[in-house]
């Protein structure tokens, strides 16, 4: 039996990386590619590229972000302009002129706001910093160093990191809201989507095309998790690096991976109800590899603590903050709401404050995760 038509076909996802072979039946009209390439007529009907735009757009703005930390005053202005793509803003011409790409349109509506006044203040604190070379501290927005490196961030009155806060944050509210609420929905992928004309000009039906920017917000290679390396450094970022980052506890990278192919290739064979089982698994995955993150970092969050290495503590606080705001997004979450804003304003901080934290909060928040995602217990102090 074909492992992917079988471990896939009826799996749900909530034991997604197990092996469940047995009893399965095979669908004969399905035939998956052992890679992420389909054609028509010898070319290539996959093409995701508003999707890699917009990764390309992050990773400037994060780079421009890490300027700031280094001592640099940053321009409120220009990030608005990255944000929104005006202005001609990017050093990487081709997203300038891609300029009905931005990430500020796909971001979820209600975090918008939210984003843009982080990036006020990271533009504020960046200049303050340059000028005077402020110390961070409780209530006090500045700079801190990480461990004795001689690296810096920049953080709020709170203690948040505002390369990470943006960065991560946008991970969730741009990448994980548009491949659960846009792109793997009933509207784009739904048995009523045109899966019969090609879209006008291209190789690929409207549902074939939705299905491929779910995949390309995920941002692996075609060939994941099969090259060598896994990742090369252009796709060592965002939620590519932190699946394969969780890969060796969860086993999470094939069988994400073979459900994207799967669904894809249950489009090509018009099998809508084999589609709609991938988007489960799918999501599940994403999830857990978000959850597991989470947990990654509040680990480190309990060490850093530990030790007084305050520096790196917030760093490590705020990607723990930026994981448990993405679990929000999933249509599905194992986590109740409750808990995730208890976490979030509770555990992590009264009020989100990170000055605040303790070791006996920190471990509340892992207790939340890993009894909402019990794959998780056995990993808990290894994550």
């Amino acid at each position: 039996m074909n492992y992917r038509q079988a471990s896939l076909i009826a799996f749900s996802g909530l034991m997604a990386f197990s092996c469940v072979e047995e009893n399965m039946p095979e669908n004969e009209s399905i035939n998956p590619p052992d890679t992420y390439v389909f054609e028509r007529d010898g070319a290539s009907t996959v093409n995701y590229q508003g999707q890699t735009d917009r990764l390309n757009m992050l990773s400037e703005m994060k780079s421009y972000l890490v300027s700031g930390d280094r001592g640099e005053a940053l321009s409120f202005q220009k990030l608005l302009d990255m944000y929104s793509n005006t202005n001609a803003p990017f050093s990487d011409e081709d997203l300038n002129e891609a300029s009905s790409k931005q990430l500020e349109n796909k971001t979820n509506a209600a975090q918008i706001d939210f984003f843009k006044g982080l990036m006020s203040q990271a533009a504020e604190v960046s200049q303050d910093v340059a000028a005077n070379n402020t110390a961070a501290s409780n209530g006090i927005a500045g700079r801190v160093e990480r461990g004795t490196t001689g690296n810096f961030v920049n953080v709020n009155e709170k203690g948040w990191e505002f390369t990470q806060l943006i960065e991560k944050g946008l991970m969730g509210a741009v990448f994980y809201d548009q491949i659960f609420n846009t792109y793997l929905t009933e509207a784009r992928i739904g048995a009523s989507v045109d899966n019969e004309n090609l879209v006008e000009g291209e190789n690929y039906t409207a549902m074939e095309h939705h299905w491929d920017e779910a995949f390309g917000y995920w941002g692996v290679p075609r060939d994941f998790p099969q090259g060598d390396p896994v990742l090369t450094p252009e796709y060592s970022r965002f939620w590519a690096n932190y699946t394969n980052g969780r890969d060796d506890l969860l086993n999470v990278s094939q069988p994400l991976m073979d459900a994207y192919i799967m669904g894809r290739a249950a489009i090509v064979a018009n099998e809508h109800t084999v589609k709609m089982d991938q988007v489960d698994l799918i999501i599940d995955l994403h999830e857990l590899v978000s959850a597991a993150t989470a947990v990654h970092y509040i680990n480190d969050s309990m060490g850093y603590l530990s030790s007084g290495d305050q520096g790196n503590l917030l760093h490590a606080m705020s990607e723990a903050y930026t994981f448990v705001s993405a679990l929000q997004y999933s249509p599905r979450k194992k986590i109740n709401q409750s808990d995730i804003n208890e976490i979030l304003n509770v555990d992590l901080g009264t009020d989100g404050n990170f000055w605040l934290v303790s070791t006996e909060s920190l471990l509340e928040a892992r207790d939340k995760l890993t009894a909402a995602y019990p794959e998780l217990k056995e990993h808990e102090d290894v994550l």
